[in-house]
């Protein structure tokens, strides 16, 4: 299949020292971030874009390490957590299974994409990139390739409407047809579908 390409708390990783439900998790994160522990806060991320030397010296600033901290508590509120074929929200009556089918997750996530791109919200939509195009690309970089790229408001368009087609869900992939050997074309990273492809 041919490929091109047009050109959102972070994810936690466990371990063995490290608290295994979600909420524990982003608490022991807050708590480390306030208390200046910074390779621990860090520790408990994926990484984050940016890498370590980014994240020591963004959170060297004890106000900027108090406001994430208090931003991580209250989305423990609202959190979830996903799998290719699951995902839990926490409410008032604890963890219940968001009922949906296999399908909405990949559509919810390209809509997104979609929509940002639209809004020209460069960062957000960099961030919705599958890893090998994050590696390519900057968020300016982003911007100027489809300033540029007389077909991609098209491809966008093209995108937008395969969103109303039968999405292929398969291991860790979601295709979305757009005919003639093409599909967007989404990956799952760290519990996540990111775009890999638009055509």
């Amino acid at each position: 299949m041919k490929r091109s390409v047009l050109l959102s708390l972070p994810l936690l990783a466990a371990c063995a020292t490290t608290p295994r439900e979600p909420v524990s998790v982003a608490e022991a994160y807050a708590r480390a971030l306030e208390e200046g522990r910074l390779q621990e806060a860090y520790a408990l991320t994926n990484g984050g874009p940016e890498g370590e030397v980014a994240f020591l010296e963004r959170y060297s600033d004890e106000t900027t390490r108090r406001e994430r901290a208090a931003a991580v508590r209250a989305g423990t509120a609202v959190l979830e957590a996903r799998a290719p074929s699951l995902t839990l929200a926490r409410g008032d009556q604890g963890w219940r299974v968001v009922e949906s089918r296999p399908a909405d997750v990949p559509r919810a996530a390209l809509s997104r994409f979609l929509d940002t791109v639209e809004s020209r919200d460069w960062k957000a939509a960099w961030s919705q990139l599958a890893a090998p195009l994050r590696a390519r690309y900057t968020p300016e970089r982003l911007r100027e390739d489809f300033e540029r790229e007389p077909l991609a408001k098209e491809r966008l368009r093209r995108a937008r409407l395969a969103l109303n087609a039968n999405v292929r869900v398969g291991a860790g992939e979601a295709l979305f047809p757009l005919g003639e050997d093409r599909a967007v074309v989404l990956v799952l990273e760290d519990g996540e579908y990111r775009v890999a492809a638009l055509e």
